[in-house]
């Protein structure tokens, strides 16, 4: 199928004209040749149109043309009549083809996203937009809106080797300057419209680069190298700081700010070196004479130790001998007391019973018996001495014999 026709109407119109002109259907069935190319348009009328040019009077030398090259002239002549329609329609095809792939490519050029961690700047016709873009996806104004993503979390950066002099005029060099900063969401507009993209390096970097050359410039040598190397950071970074408030209006802050050791040169390294050995020794010398006094120390401590615990122990055998003594004197004190009771018992047993003895020889030894008793006493004995009046017995008989009279 050619052009719209089915090939069922072009053999159709092909056999009518053959029946009309046995002439040319003889020319067209001659041995070598191909069957002649369909035609073009389908319409009913067709057959009649070309039975109509085979009946015709041939002009001179017609008749030996083939009926392929008759039938490829009416195709062409036929064709001419339908350009105009093919043309629109081609036309209205490149349009929506235009339209379509323009359509995909502003959606292609709109579409963006935005990674975590960052935040999305416009730039319209070549202008600043005001607002900021969240991470995730998002669409922009196509062919005339561009976007760049702006860093907002912590950030590390190394700066490349800075010379500077010192105030002898000592050329030392900083290597692998780390600084780890930080942008605050607010502020990313202003501090792009002010200072571009690239406002970290002008309010950050370059400032520190600044402030170390000062700060160097300022100092000798063993200043920077040794006694106030610690200080470096801490003023670079106050100052740098401060900067960035008056510039940026803190836009950025720092969170770190690593500066090491500078690189001196060589025969002042040298010099450095030979001073830090005779430091160690020194040091060396020092820790060992602390050593000593530590041990001496500890001995002193240990003998010190030693007696307080000698001290504590006859303390110790001391109260325990005063204890055992107050024991002991307690019990001679219960054992006397014991004795001391016992003899008064025994006492108050011979006083009670002499008083009772007393008693009864009171009440036995009236003078009447005594009186006998002498007298008995006197019946027995055969001699009696007198010594007068001041013997006892003198002095008896006296009284006796007085009371009688």
């Amino acid at each position: 199928m050619i052009g719209g026709v089915s090939s069922t109407s072009e053999s159709a119109e092909y056999t009518s004209v053959a029946q009309e002109d046995p002439q040319i259907a003889v020319i067209n069935n001659q041995p070598g040749e191909s069957d002649p190319p369909p035609a073009y348009n389908s319409s009913t009328s067709e057959p009649a149109e070309y039975t109509s040019v085979a009946q015709e009077d041939p002009q001179p030398g017609e008749n030996d043309l083939p009926l392929a090259y008759k039938t490829s002239n009416n195709i062409q002549s036929m064709g001419e009549g339908n350009q105009t329609p093919c043309i629109a329609c081609a036309a209205c095809g490149i349009v929506t083809l235009a339209v379509v792939i323009i359509s995909v490519a502003a959606i292609i050029d709109g579409y963006h996203e935005i990674e975590e961690g960052y935040v999305g700047v416009y730039f319209k016709f070549g202008a600043l937009q005001d607002g900021v873009s969240e991470p995730g996806v998002h669409m922009m104004q196509a062919f005339v809106t561009r976007t760049r993503s702006v860093l907002i979390r912590p950030e590390e950066e190394r700066l490349n080797s800075l010379e500077a002099i010192t105030k002898d005029g000592i050329e030392i060099t900083f290597s692998k300057i780390g600084v780890l900063s930080r942008t605050k969401k607010d502020k990313v507009v202003v501090l792009i419209k002010t200072f571009g993209m690239d406002f970290k390096k002008v309010l950050i970097y370059d400032r520190i680069r600044e402030d170390l050359r000062i700060f160097c410039a300022k100092q000798t040598i063993d200043q920077v190298y040794n006694e106030q190397f610690l200080e470096i950071v801490e003023a670079v970074k106050k100052d740098v700081e401060e900067q960035i408030i008056r510039l940026g209006d803190g836009g950025v802050e720092i969170l770190n700010l690593v500066i090491p050791k500078p690189d001196i040169p060589q025969d002042i390294a040298l010099n450095y070196k030979q001073v830090k050995v005779q430091w160690t020794e020194q040091l060396v010398a020092k820790q060992q004479k602390i050593t000593e006094e530590i041990k001496k120390e500890t001995e002193l401590l240990k003998a010190v130790a030693d007696a307080r615990r000698q001290k504590q122990v006859l303390e110790i055998k001391i109260q325990e001998r005063i204890i055992e003594t107050e024991g002991q004197r307690n019990i001679s004190e219960i054992n006397n007391q014991i004795v001391r009771d016992k003899q008064n018992n025994l006492a108050d047993i011979a006083k009670y019973a002499k008083d009772k003895e007393a008693a009864g020889n009171t009440a036995l030894y009236s003078p009447e018996y005594v009186k006998l008793q002498v007298a008995q006493s006197l019946t027995n004995n055969t001699k009696f001495f007198f010594s007068g009046q001041e013997s006892v017995l003198g002095g008896l008989l006296t009284k006796i014999l007085a009371k009688k009279k």
